[in-house]
């Protein structure tokens, strides 16, 4: 090694280092700036979990249990269930950069299409034309748009039985603990960025195009509707703790008691609350499900009697491909009668 050089070759071999940890740390730290892992998702985690614990020691003062055990039972956290929910989410962070791969282009193709069509030379490609309120406006229609891109994803992934396998996972896990959010197949994570691009890309593409490049309006980091459901208990969805809106704002934002309910047993709560932050869509198209008070749940897959199915989600690998194998089966069901009646 040169005497001269050497000095810069070792600085730029500690960058790469440097660079390469950084980027470990980031696939593998929980706290991320995606939906409930966000501090702020966390942090009212934590803050609404006390008030309720505090709720429930005046309700029932001869209970003994701690905050910690209110907060984190370790009979849900000890489960197989919730083991897995961890060996997902950590292979999910490693998967995630391919998803990316894929979408980020994805999405400028489509915004830059759609702001061709649009654009009329007048826009700054630089800085935006917009005011303040304006923005604010053009950040709440592309979230609005963004959720109700979620609940389509969402529906069709539970009525479609090409689909249903793949999501299947995520609602075989039999305990909800925050970390429940992630265990989801990739499948599922691609179906949900393609119809988010579809349907979102556009309004952001027509954006630009008319008034240049804006910055939408964000939150500690983190855009309006995702700030607002961590704020209200985004990461208490999937948890034992139960939290209601009532019945007024039940019908307009997704309660973490709602979600509960998404993933309940019972016949009578299956197919409701597919919203992600708003709950306007479920009353729309006639999905939504709202609590009269606190009601007993258990959770996993179940058939259409509410009768449990055996799990088949035991390993990382059965999670990723059983249900490759399920819709192979799917596939044989359908092209059946195909055969029956050619022969």
């Amino acid at each position: 090694m040169d005497a001269v050089n050497a000095p810069q070759e070792i600085a730029t071999g500690a960058d790469c280092l440097m660079q390469s940890l950084a980027r470990l740390f980031e696939l593998l730290s929980p706290f991320g700036t995606d939906s409930r892992f966000h501090w702020t998702g966390l942090a009212a985690f934590l803050i609404l979990g006390v008030a309720l614990f505090v709720v429930h020691k005046r309700r029932d003062p001869d209970d003994a249990s701690s905050l910690a055990t209110f907060l984190f039972p370790g009979d849900l956290y000890r489960t197989a269930s919730s083991w897995l929910d961890v060996k997902v989410y950590f292979a999910g962070r490693f998967i995630k950069p391919a998803i990316n791969a894929f979408a980020l282009p994805l999405n400028a193709v489509v915004m830059a299409a759609c702001a061709g069509l649009v654009f009329s030379g007048d826009a700054d490609p630089e800085a935006s034309t917009l005011g303040a309120g304006s923005i604010v406006a053009a950040t709440l229609l592309v979230a609005l748009v963004n959720d109700l891109s979620y609940y389509v994803a969402h529906r069709v992934s539970h009525e479609s039985a090409w689909l249903w396998p793949f999501h299947k996972l995520h609602h075989s896990a039999e305990v909800l603990t925050p970390i429940t959010a992630k265990r989801n197949h990739p499948v599922f994570d691609l179906l949900r960025a393609v119809i988010g691009i579809v349907m979102t890309a556009p309004i952001s593409g027509i954006i630009f195009g008319l008034f240049g490049v804006i910055e939408f309006t964000t939150i500690f980091g983190v855009t309006l509707l995702i700030a607002l459901m961590n704020v209200t208990g985004g990461a208490l969805r999937h948890s034992h703790i139960w939290l209601d809106f009532g019945p007024v704002l039940d019908r307009i934002f997704i309660s973490p008691a709602q979600h509960q309910i998404h993933h309940s047993l019972d016949p009578r709560h299956h197919d409701k609350n597919y919203g992600l932050t708003l709950a306007i869509w479920d009353w729309m198209f006639g999905t939504l499900y709202v609590p009269s008070g606190r009601e007993a749940l258990s959770f996993g897959v179940a058939d259409s009697d509410g009768t449990p199915e055996p799990q088949v989600h035991h390993t990382l690998k059965d999670a990723y491909l059983v249900p490759f194998e399920e819709v192979a089966q799917v596939r044989r069901a359908h092209s059946k009668p195909m055969v029956e009646e050619r022969a």
